[in-house]
């Protein structure tokens, strides 16, 4: 299977079960394929514009479906010290260890409730996780939770699923400072949005 087939592949996963199973299967050519391969390069233009927008950058960050840790690695390059990661396959969260980047780890289905406290981040980053096939509309409120009012999120959303976000987004009432939409793979079609935005309230990210 090549690297096309294998996006193709996990932009149609039918399930939690199976998205662990096709992501513990690709981790250890995921970052040849993605990145050297297909040069996939939101991971590292969602970290940067998150750090362009940060205040603090020694504000703990929450990596939403950190994969192999590409988005972590960026931010650390930045100077960005405190970075969790989520991710539901514990093989994705082996090789994102190898990067140093981050200080703890955590496997977890980003669709249920999230084992943080309300507002425990300064800003939580995601590349990759909200597109086809992937984590829906449904888990914004929980993601946004987990960032304490004043902060940010910074994530890319693939074009393909951004009408279904929105209104999921206008409910958690967070102010948008960027948004833009972007080729995200080399030669390829814009088809990432990329957005950071402000958590305006403690109350604002309510089913």
């Amino acid at each position: 299977m090549d690297a096309d087939d294998r996006i193709r592949r996990a932009r149609s996963l039918r399930s939690v079960a199976d998205a662990a199973a096709v992501y513990d299967d690709w981790a250890p050519d995921y970052d040849a394929d993605v990145f050297d391969r297909l040069g996939f390069t939101g991971s590292d233009r969602i970290a940067d514009l998150l750090v362009a927008h940060m205040d603090d950058t020694d504000a703990p960050v929450l990596d939403l479906g950190c994969g192999t840790g590409a988005v972590g690695a960026r931010l650390a390059k930045r100077r960005v010290v405190h970075i969790d990661g989520v991710d539901l396959s514990p093989a994705m969260l082996a090789l994102a260890r190898t990067t140093r980047a981050y200080r703890t780890f955590v496997t977890a289905d980003l669709t249920q409730p999230l084992p943080f406290a309300d507002g425990a981040y300064g800003a939580s980053v995601s590349a990759g996780t909200f597109t086809s096939g992937h984590v829906g509309p449904d888990a914004v409120a929980e993601c946004v939770r987990v960032v304490r009012p004043g902060g940010l999120v910074a994530w890319v959303i693939g074009t393909a699923v951004i009408d279904e976000f929105e209104p999921a987004l206008a409910r958690t009432g967070l102010r948008i400072r960027h948004r833009s939409v972007e080729v995200i793979r080399r030669d390829g079609p814009p088809e990432g949005v990329m957005i950071v935005a402000v958590r305006e309230s403690a109350h604002s990210s309510a089913r």
